[in-house]
């Protein structure tokens, strides 16, 4: 059968100092893998309310995945934003496979599965749907790993705040001691502060709806104050050593919900024990057959510090880790900022905008989506990418000055 992948051929013709990840995927994965970022439809509702951010992401690994093909949205793959991204001295793999609907994605499965590739996937599919055939690990490990209920399994138990599992109608007879974190425990994944709500007022469990999951399986979790909200990030490679990336330190909406990181490769001291706990928790994972990157969310209060959440596969993070060495070395900034904005325009018009920042060096672009690929009416485009500086106020700076050019933070 005709492979399904289209190939990508390079139109930068001008010398690029090139911008390249620390680490192959080649090295920690092995090779003939195709890398597939999407999350499976039916989980959505556990991430985010907002589909085009969703797609977005599937094109956030491609610079740094090598020549590693990847699936990912068309929306995600448009000529014009990945000559752009090579201006920026990213590599981008000779070969994508593109969906733009959820069949064509499944179809694409289905292709690739009856070609016996394997597939490299960030999140679980139902084995009804996508055969266990294409999972570069056993997919039951995957399942087992993305499932919140297991993670005093994995984590030294003094570093996991108190939780039981309740059902909705429990927690109305006997309310627990208010503030406290409520999650969904049916098993799915989550990410970006989706199913998870912190309780304050008892009237917001009478709000709780079956769009927050499962109410019959809840995890209900003591609330941690904490004075920093930190991730650590390891991967395991093919021959089982585990490698530690770095730290990102989370920025939070008012609801909890992700909306970025500053990055870094390099450690103070107190991370110390914290980052040794990881390695303890990142080799449990691979004890259990896991091959890949993960990230570790940690609340630190005081001397004591807490795991509340385990994200085995690439995270919003990673990507800048793997390009952090580079950046250092090229543009002599150490400040790094994950940063997700949002364009309400033709996409044509976001081009220049984004290439203006990055040539000012304070921008490298990761993925640009454009939005006119959907059939919806709010036309929002996306564009992920690092914010680069010698401070954080002067990243802070030139975020205020995009968004005078209308390239807004996400909210």
């Amino acid at each position: 059968m005709e492979d399904m992948a289209i190939p990508f051929t390079s139109t930068n013709e001008k010398q690029v100092t090139p911008l390249r990840p620390s680490f192959s995927m080649q090295s920690i994965y092995g090779n003939g893998f195709i890398y597939n970022s999407k999350l499976f439809s039916e989980d959505y509702q556990h991430f985010s309310e907002d589909i085009l951010s969703l797609e977005a992401l599937t094109g956030r690994e491609l610079t740094v995945v090598g020549d590693t093909p990847v699936i990912c949205h068309a929306a995600a793959a448009t000529k014009p934003a990945l000559c752009l991204l090579e201006k920026a001295g990213l590599q981008i793999p000779n070969k994508l496979y593109t969906y733009q609907t959820e069949n064509e994605y499944l179809a694409l499965l289905s292709h690739l599965h009856k070609n016996n590739h394997k597939l490299i996937f960030q999140y679980p599919h139902p084995k009804h749907i996508v055969s266990p055939d294409l999972f570069w690990i056993d997919p039951k490990v995957l399942a087992f790993l993305s499932d919140k209920r297991n993670i005093p399994q994995l984590v030294p138990t003094e570093h996991v705040p108190k939780r039981k599992m309740m059902s909705l109608e429990e927690i109305m007879e006997n309310i627990p001691k208010l503030p406290f974190v409520l999650k969904t425990g049916d098993g799915r994944p989550t990410s970006g502060g989706c199913g998870v709500l912190l309780v304050k007022e008892e009237k917001q469990l009478h709000e709780l709806g079956n769009e927050f999951g499962d109410l019959s399986s809840l995890i209900v979790e003591e609330f941690i104050p904490y004075e920093q909200n930190v991730s650590v990030h390891y991967f395991v490679d093919k021959h089982g050593k585990i490698s530690f990336l770095g730290k990102s330190e989370q920025l939070v909406n008012e609801n909890g919900s992700f909306r970025g990181s500053w990055i870094t490769i390099e450690m103070e001291d107190y991370m110390s024990p914290i980052i040794e706990t990881g390695y303890k928790v990142m080799e449990k994972i691979a004890e259990k057959g896991y091959i890949g990157v993960a990230g570790f969310d940690v609340l630190i209060c005081g001397e004591k510090y807490y795991f509340i959440d385990l994200n085995i596969r690439f995270n919003a993070s990673t990507c800048g880790l793997f390009l952090c060495k580079d950046i250092y070395q090229k543009y002599g900034k150490k400040k790094v900022r994950l940063t997700n904005l949002e364009w309400n325009d033709d996409f044509d018009h976001l081009i220049p905008i984004v290439e203006k920042y990055m040539l000012r060096e304070q921008f490298i672009p990761l993925s640009l989506l454009d939005a006119s690929y959907f059939p919806t009416e709010n036309k929002i485009s996306k564009v992920v990418g690092l914010s680069i500086g010698h401070s954080v106020l002067e990243v802070e700076k030139v975020l205020k000055e995009m968004a005078k050019d209308s390239l807004f933070l996400r909210e």
